[in-house]
């Protein structure tokens, strides 16, 4: 079984972060090969499905190379070739596959693209080259040394406080905010906009809201749409009129997000403003037909399963609780059954509702992102690809052959996070990117980098393996599956390249060995983030905080994420006492070593900010010469969480609970745009600016 489970990718050994060598028992491996449709249980089961194994893509649909690189050609014809670029150029003759000690290979064109070689002899096959390195968006910034800075904000979280209801939030924040806020930050000389996750959500269930575990990677969270920004504020106002019941300003009073009352009442209005399309006229008519038209069936499957989860006859057992689609009734689990071909056609009015929401929202984000180029931003606003999608969402039913069934991803145990976490995400199989030659990364990738000038890939380390936990099991249960990481890493270089858009990957945590190196090779950003900017300090188990000036340039310089804590969270300590509420301390921890050790650690990081010689560290977080401390760093692009620039002592969220926080939940205290006008927050502007200056 060790050697199927080597074949399929599985990692049997591996060694945890404090170099302790460990192996993964039989048990997780036959579970995790079982749930891979790969059975190791008799010998004759393990030589079917080592069998099986080796009969996916021995030679793969799509090859990946580098412009003007050597492709290898795995199983090609030696002799003279046609290339036929796939975007309409003249094809290229007069080429020859060649051979060396490695077999046969081909020397890439010097321009990037998608190719079609055809051989003197056999089938034709795909090639995708990615661009040099020198070629991409984060050479090109590193090579004329820039300093740029921006935001990171969760777009939920963003506050428009307005007399007028159409231009305020209703509830929660959208991608009308978020334009509102890109022109501000614009004016204060920013030039990004990182965004949290928009990927779509479940409608028929809002309080599932952690936008790291959406329904579909393919589409937006529809509750974002802006309808003032695409339909115009007359309609909307019209809109909201015909609904005199719902008090608008109550729902956006809250600190805290109530996701059921906000989306029902905002799905109220989107229902009355689809009703009337109709009359929006011929551009809107015609924006809309080519949106439907470009989607085709991937989106009509989205609009189906939203459907028939909000259809209590579909998606509740006789008591009327909710199932999820793998307990509903076969003919209802396959986009493709005449079931739920009929149910499409019964309900088409709300199939084509779902439609015109997922139409609105990428209209509306389309907008903002072009708002905050045209405000003076050099890249505009940035996406966020989570790691993987909710096996109960529309993107696991309707592809279900693409993704990992049976298992959850998650992470091992780490120094940060002692008991593991299971994330409860399904990913894409391996074997499957293979058989489809990449085409079900290749669309997810597409669709998070259509309508901004950049991207953030969570957890991107799951590019080379991704670690993978039985059913049913402890995040500890787990075992490392190998992905394709060269032809991920090298897809990404080339659809940003396509876009001319920057990609940064979040390469925290236990990274492999070689990948910093691999971003690099393919233009991809890491992340320095503060908290583990670190090194061997003066005696045994000591640490110090690296200077500034020391931290590598190949990344992105951030304070904290949204899982870690805000500055003003960290010096004070808050981290430690959730941690400790919610009992997620190791079994070596206790909540009042690890103040102690935080107080060294601030002390540390203070003599680093101010110099040896300062006084003891103020009482309050010091957030200006926290913030100028990152953006003195030589990496290009510097960005500021939001929460830190309002001084806020919680983080989004908090690994490892669900409801212990309301994590996703917490909303700015006040409409960011106006507070930029503030004192403190022209002093933290003042700070980024200032040593985020010439290099």
């Amino acid at each position: 079984m060790s050697a199927l489970a080597a074949q399929a990718g599985l990692q049997e050994h591996w060694v945890d972060p404090y170099g302790v060598p460990r192996r993964v028992s039989s048990d997780t491996l036959r579970s995790l090969l079982d749930s891979m449709g790969l059975p190791g249980g008799t010998a004759a089961r393990v030589r079917e499905s080592r069998a099986a194994v080796e009969s996916i893509g021995s030679r793969p649909e799509l090859l990946v190379g580098y412009a003007g690189g050597a492709v290898r050609l795995p199983g090609l014809p030696l002799g003279p070739c046609l290339l036929e670029p796939e975007e309409g150029s003249a094809p290229q003759a007069g080429l020859r596959i060649a051979c060396d000690e490695s077999g046969a290979w081909l020397r890439a064109p010097s321009q990037p693209g998608y190719y079609r070689l055809h051989p003197r002899c056999g089938e034709s096959v795909r090639l995708a080259i990615a661009p040099c390195r020198s070629e991409t968006a984060a050479s090109r910034m590193l090579a004329r040394r820039e300093r740029l800075w921006g935001v990171a904000a969760q777009i939920y979280s963003l506050r428009t406080t307005d007399e007028d209801p159409v231009k305020a939030t209703w509830g929660h924040g959208d991608f009308a905010a978020v334009r509102r806020l890109a022109q501000q930050l614009a004016r204060e000389g920013a030039d990004a906009l990182m965004l949290s996750p928009a990927h779509a959500m479940f409608s028929a269930d809002p309080a599932a809201c952690s936008p790291y575990c959406p329904s579909s990677r393919l589409f937006l969270n529809a509750a974002y749409a802006a309808p003032a920004d695409v339909l115009g504020e007359d309609a909307v106002r019209k809109a909201m009129r015909s609904l005199a019941e719902v008090d608008w300003a109550a729902l956006d009073a809250p600190r805290r997000i109530d996701w059921p009352r906000a989306c029902a009442a905002r799905m109220r209005l989107l229902r009355r403003l689809h009703h009337g399309l109709a009359g929006f006229g011929p551009h809107v008519q015609a924006d809309y037909r080519h949106f439907l038209g470009s989607r085709g069936e991937t989106l009509r499957d989205h609009a189906v399963f939203e459907c028939l989860q909000a259809d209590a006859s579909v998606a509740s057992d006789h008591q009327g609780k909710s199932l999820p689609w793998t307990q509903w009734k076969s003919c209802w689990r396959d986009p493709g059954t005449p079931e739920v071909r009929a149910y499409a056609a019964e309900h088409a009015s709300e199939v084509d509702f779902h439609c015109f929401l997922q139409w609105l929202a990428a209209a509306s984000l389309d907008q903002a992102h072009r708002a905050a180029c045209r405000a003076g931003m050099r890249i505009g606003l940035m996406a966020d690809l989570a790691v993987g999608t909710s096996p109960a969402g529309s993107q696991a039913w309707s592809q279900a052959g693409h993704l990992l069934a049976g298992v959850s991803v998650g992470a091992p145990p780490d120094i940060h996070n002692p008991l593991g976490q299971n994330w409860r995400l399904t990913a894409f199989s391996p074997q499957a990117l293979r058989t489809h030659a990449q085409a079900p990364f290749l669309a997810v990738l597409r669709a998070s980098l259509e309508h901004v000038g950049g991207l953030r890939i969570d957890h991107i380390a799951g590019f080379e393996r991704l670690w993978v936990i039985p059913e049913g099991g402890e995040a500890a249960d787990g075992a490392y599956l190998r992905m394709p990481a060269r032809e991920l890493l090298a897809l990404t270089a080339l659809e940003a390249w396509r876009r001319q858009a920057l990609v940064i990957g979040e390469n925290l945590g236990t990274v492999p060995a070689g990948l910093d190196a691999a971003l690099r090779q393919n233009g991809i950003l890491g992340m320095d983030v503060l908290w583990f900017m670190q090194q061997p300090g003066l005696g045994p188990g000591r640490v110090s905080f690296t200077p500034s000036k020391r931290w590598p340039p190949h990344a992105v310089a951030m304070a904290t994420t949204h899982d870690l804590p805000t500055l003003a969270g960290w010096w004070q300590g808050v981290d430690i006492a959730q941690r400790a509420h919610a009992r997620l301390l190791g079994p070596h921890e206790t909540a009042v070593e690890l103040r102690a050790r935080r107080a060294e650690d601030r002390s540390q990081l203070w003599k680093c900010v101010a110099g040896p010689d300062c006084a003891a560290p103020p009482h309050r977080a010091p957030i200006p010469a926290l913030l100028g401390f990152v953006a003195a760093t030589p990496c290009p692009l510097m960005l500021a969480a939001l929460e830190d620039l309002a001084g806020e002592g919680e983080a989004p969220n908090v690994p490892g609970t669900v409801h212990a926080f309301p994590n996703w939940r917490r909303r700015m205290p006040a409409d960011a745009v106006g507070a930029c006008a503030s004192a403190p927050w022209r002093q933290r502007f003042e700070a980024i600016r200032r040593w985020r200056g010439p290099a």
